[in-house]
């Protein structure tokens, strides 16, 4: 028998009681904590290693008689993401795979070029771009086409973006089981009063401008008639757009293509051929049969996706000179702070312009806007930096798909204004809103909010009472303020005079060719042609397009993702996904402080 004792007599055991307990608890779960952020950092490296490897490690080459292809399946964005980046696709569940329009564009350039590129094959049912940007798209399949090589588009459902696309080949094929979506646009602007009303939200609007419709979502159940003007003028501008081109390829006349429109008598593939809106009906497995036959191939057509040519460098600019001409995007809502896949930040823009502004390479800036406003605070912070640059070089504005209201705001400086055939503009308004969350609190939570001031408007704009009149007529001289420097900054870089701009701004939005009429433009044409007139202005002849990203970094989108992933897991119904957009869009207005320039939502086509 061992005399040895578990415990000396002057230290007995320890004595284990709740406190203990809890300390030993909270320390194991600290431990669990410190170990499991570890191992993501680990496993965060050892993705980048792998991704970084593969990435450098991959090569395409374009075999001798190759057919590019192109789907338009991933989302067509304006800003590009950074070169090189080994960490674009990593999150494609979360945001979709995206492709830039000067990759498109560039590829497209470079496959007229490409010995070993033989024809173009589009896939193409449904594109998944704005009208904007898919019109700089279609011009330069035509450029392709003017090289001698054909395009051939093909697919089983056409929708309407689908053979607005299809119609710049020189055939157009369509499963004999498939149908043509030609039924006119339509816009949808859901209206939240009543959602609003029924959680306890009050909202108090203040607003310049009687076309200023931002706001309508929020205060009432329909559209004004000022808003259903503008909204059907831009429509009828933008369909006349998209039939011109099918026109073109179909030989009917636009009375006739509205005709079948107003009928929906192309919905069955052998009334579209009939109609002769498509050329011939063929199943997907004869379809390399007809390529062969059409391409006079004497095997198998052999093709090469569009995202593999992309990395052969096709997307890219190519060097020429140190002499650049610089793109700068705005691309998103116009925000306070930096910029994310969604938002442009005024912080991260004006780094970017003042790059530019300083790099003594850069001879010329295009601002691309692709924008429908947001913060008028983070607006006028771009503008002013924009306005910096302006006195040092050429600034020429590229309008996209949106350049209305802040994106209007910010487009006034440019030397040259050009928009696409397609862009939505003006929107020349202001409004403030804010959100009363009284009868929320109160009668739906039970929270009574109970408040000690010293000044009698201390809890001015604090969200959880009604603004009094007084407050209210200060919220609206703001607004009113902001309004006429909204004028007199268009009418400085238009050079026409205040008047004029009220007349033509009101929040008004306008189509382009009525915006060129009111001189909120000077000319039609895409990107590509803005560069060319920024290098006319700087007097190059040799030069090199160069651009500044204008995206969030790796970390930044990881820590979203990593966000998103969260949400996705809490939030698996699929009537609450349905739901996460129009709860976005309330939040989208009501997280941006201050006073608003921002045009209408719930464009759909």
């Amino acid at each position: 028998m061992s005399d040895t004792k578990p415990y000396s007599p002057y230290y007995p055991p320890p004595k284990r009681g709740v406190k203990d307990f809890f300390m030993m608890l909270f320390a194991s779960m600290l431990g669990f904590l410190i170990a499991g952020f570890g191992i993501l950092l680990v496993s965060v490296g050892f993705i980048v290693i792998l991704v970084a490897g593969l990435s450098s490690s991959e090569t395409v080459t374009v075999a001798p008689g190759s057919i590019l292809k192109i789907t338009m399946r991933q989302s067509i964005i304006d800003s590009p993401k950074q070169e090189d980046d080994p960490f674009a696709n990593l999150f494609a569940e979360e945001s979709g795979k995206k492709t830039s329009l000067q990759e498109y564009v560039n590829a497209i350039k470079s496959a007229g070029e490409d010995a070993n590129i033989k024809a173009i094959y589009l896939e193409v049912g449904d594109a998944n771009g704005n009208l904007a940007n898919l019109e700089e798209i279609w011009n330069a399949l035509a450029d392709f086409r003017k090289s001698g090589k054909k395009i051939i588009a093909f697919s089983d459902f056409y929708s309407l973006r689908g053979l607005y696309m299809a119609s710049v080949a020189d055939s157009i094929y369509l499963n004999p089981r498939g149908g043509v979506m030609l039924k006119g646009l339509s816009a949808e602007v859901p209206m939240f009063k009543n959602l609003l009303n029924s959680i306890g939200l009050d909202v108090q609007v203040i607003r310049a401008g009687k076309y200023k419709s931002a706001v309508e979502p929020f205060i009432a159940n329909s559209m004004s008639e000022e808003n259903k003007t503008q909204m059907r003028e831009y429509l009828a501008g933008l369909w006349g757009s998209i039939l011109a081109k099918i026109s073109q390829k179909t030989t009917l006349d636009l009375k006739k293509l509205n005709s079948i429109a107003d009928s929906l008598s192309v919905f069955d593939a052998v009334s579209a051929k009939n109609a002769g809106i498509v050329d011939e009906l063929v199943y997907n497995h004869e379809i390399d049969s007809v390529v062969k036959k059409s391409l006079k191939l004497s095997e198998k057509p052999e093709y090469i996706s569009f995202e593999s040519y992309l990395k052969t460098g096709a997307g890219k600019f190519k060097y020429k000179t140190s002499d650049e001409v610089r793109i700068i995007y705005a691309e998103g809502d116009i925000v306070m702070g930096k910029s994310n896949d969604d938002n442009i930040g005024s912080e991260t823009f004006v780094k970017a312009v003042k790059a530019a502004a300083e790099d003594e390479s850069v001879k010329a800036v295009v601002l691309r806007v692709n924008s429908p406003g947001g913060s008028a605070m983070a607006s006028d912070i771009m503008y002013r930096e924009l306005q910096l640059l302006k006195s040092k070089k050429p600034l020429i504005v590229s309008m996209g798909n949106y350049a209305a209201s802040g994106g209007y705001y910010i487009s006034a400086p440019g030397d040259v204004v050009v928009a696409s055939p397609n862009t939505l503009t003006g929107s020349i308004g202001v409004f403030g809103l804010v959100m009363n969350t009284q009868k929320l609190m109160r009668d739906k939570l039970g929270i009574n909010f109970d408040t000690v001031k010293t000044n009698p408007y201390a809890d001015f704009f604090t969200g959880s009472r009604p603004m009094t009149n007084y407050e209210l007529s200060v919220m609206q001289m703001n607004v009113d303020t902001t309004y006429e420097t909204f004028l007199g900054i268009v009418a400085k870089g238009r050079k026409i005079s205040r008047d004029e701009v009220n007349e033509i701004g009101q929040g008004r939005i306008w189509f382009a060719p009525a915006a060129m009429d009111k001189k909120l433009v000077d000319t039609l044409g895409g990107l590509y042609d803005a560069v060319e007139i920024a290098a006319k202005k700087a007097k190059l002849k040799d030069y090199t397009v160069s651009y500044s990203s204008t995206s969030e970094t790796f970390f930044q989108k990881l820590m979203r993702n990593l966000e998103a992933k969260v949400s996705t897991f809490f939030i698996k119904s699929e009537t609450a996904r349905k739901l996460e957009f129009y709860i976005r869009e309330v939040e989208r207005v009501s997280n941006m402080s201050g006073v608003m320039m921002i045009m209408p939502v719930g464009f759909t086509w």
